[in-house]
């Protein structure tokens, strides 16, 4: 049983060892073909060393080879995946490099200065990344003036609205004001016309109405009973008497 056991953990070891060595072989293909230009062969190629095993090497190759083709998604991925495989500095830092230049051709530049730092953790001294996280920097800084810039903007358009709705409300409530007064004013020009009209009326003389016949006779009747009741006052005086008893 011990036998056994013994010589199924040696076919184990036996199987590991030739997936490794196939691994390995792909990653030289991948390699030859990286350097001949034909980017899509060499990530196949890395494809199929990290189906065989999942090592940092084969995954910063596949990150070179994607972000040759201008996949920078995939290359970010395959770059942190890297960094965390990776056992020593120099490769974590080599990883965290290229992963910042895949940031920056992406405009994600608050992550790629993020990559360069943890690069520069790990090669303080590695003067092109410190150059790239300076352009990184102010790029990052450009973004940010930008975005406010744009943030801003739309206020001042809302502001120069509210300005030009102001001015065409002043603009209407100046018209009907004036539009009230034109109506004031032509409304106190006729009433003043409508008195100077009956101030003028009341000053004429009054034409005489034309009398009517019924009109006519009852003055003549009211003439003629006075004339008669003067008449008879008249001849009573005359017949009265004029006797007087006084004496000197």
């Amino acid at each position: 049983m011990k036998l056994r056991l013994l010589l199924a953990f040696t076919i184990i070891i036996s199987v590991l060892s030739l997936q490794a060595q196939d691994g390995h072989r792909k990653l030289r293909e991948g390699d030859r073909a990286y350097e001949e230009g034909t980017y899509d062969k060499a990530a196949e190629s890395y494809r199929a060393a990290i189906s065989e095993k999942n090592s940092a090497q084969g995954n910063y190759n596949l990150g070179n080879a994607a972000y040759q083709q201008g996949d920078y998604e995939e290359a970010a991925r395959r770059f942190e995946e890297a960094a965390r495989l990776a056992g020593e500095a120099s490769q974590q830092a080599h990883a965290y490099h290229n992963l910042g230049n895949t940031y920056y051709q992406q405009g994600e530049f608050d992550k790629a200065a993020e990559a360069y730092k943890n690069a520069l953790r790990r090669q303080p001294n590695d003067l092109e990344t410190k150059f790239n996280l300076a352009k990184a920097m102010q790029q990052q800084q450009l973004q940010q003036e930008q975005q406010q810039q744009q943030e801003s903007e739309p206020s001042d358009e809302n502001e120069e609205q509210e300005e030009q709705q102001d001015q065409q409300q002043q603009e209407g409530e100046d018209q009907q004001q004036q539009q009230n007064q034109d109506q004031q004013q032509q409304q106190n020009q006729e009433n003043q016309d409508q008195q100077e009209n009956q101030e003028q009326q009341s000053s004429e003389p009054q034409e005489a109405k034309p009398m009517t016949r019924e009109e006519a006779e009852r003055q003549l009747q009211f003439a003629e009973e006075d004339e008669k009741k003067t008449m008879e006052k008249m001849q009573r005086v005359q017949g009265r008497s004029c006797n007087s008893d006084k004496k000197w």
